[in-house]
């Protein structure tokens, strides 16, 4: 059996599926997927730099592509635990993967984000300075202990 919390260290709160959430189906709505990843990787890119001082000093970082694969529904009710490891990074570019669990810890989507380091004066991809670039790398040595060879990882870099 994977062991997910092994895998994807960068675990935040748990979080429930709202009737608002749900389709004509009956299910979690697939823009909710992605809303789910986004919002709650954002504490882990503040933890590895992109804070508020940062952004305020001029620069950030854009998703330029994502892949969002679905496994299991979630609906109404459901109990849902978002867990992210940054897999892959260069000088201007992060690999973030994430998974949606299921309260039985099984996974119920994956997603892949490929972000982007921003100068925010000219709107263009940018090397991240060497102090952020040192935490990247401080996390991403610590997210990567451990194999994700088991999971279907499609995005990469480039290097």
């Amino acid at each position: 059996m994977t062991d997910f919390k092994s895998i994807f260290p960068y675990v935040p709160p748990k979080f429930f599926v709202t009737h608002e959430m749900c389709d004509q189906n009956g299910h979690m709505n697939v823009a909710f997927y992605l809303q789910a990843f986004d919002e709650h990787s954002r504490d882990l890119f503040e933890e590895i730099g992109f804070d508020e001082d940062y952004l305020k000093s001029g620069y950030s970082c854009f998703a330029i592509e994502d892949s969002l694969r679905y496994q299991r529904e979630f609906i109404e009710g459901d109990e849902i635990r978002s867990m992210f490891r940054i897999h892959d990074f260069s000088h201007k570019l992060i690999h973030v993967v994430g998974v949606l669990m299921d309260k039985d810890e099984k996974m119920s989507a994956i997603s892949e984000t490929l972000v982007v380091h921003i100068d925010m004066n000219t709107r263009k991809a940018s090397p991240m300075p060497e102090e952020l670039l040192d935490k990247v790398k401080k996390v991403h040595t610590h997210h990567t202990t451990y194999s994700i060879e088991d999971i279907d990882v499609r995005l990469k870099i480039n290097k």
